[in-house]
């Protein structure tokens, strides 16, 4: 899941953890009307989170982690 970081079966659109799978850390990002934003209210591409990546460069902006902001990793 893009939003709590968990392997475990549900839809990341339903997902409304307040923290990581883990307990860890507080949440990142969050599914607003089916899309993914940040808290600071920045949207993610949801492709991006994926395993396969997105290949666009039309939106760069967009390419951070969804659990911890970086840019090397979805």
């Amino acid at each position: 899941c893009a939003v709590c970081l968990g392997q475990n079966p549900h839809r990341t659109i339903d997902c409304v953890a307040s923290q990581t799978w883990d307990k860890q850390f507080d949440m990142f990002s969050e599914c607003i009307h089916k899309g993914l934003w940040t808290k600071d209210g920045k949207q993610l591409c949801t492709a991006w989170q994926r395993e396969e990546g997105c290949t666009t460069t039309r939106h760069d902006a967009h390419h951070f982690c969804s659990g911890c902001g970086a840019t090397t990793h979805g």
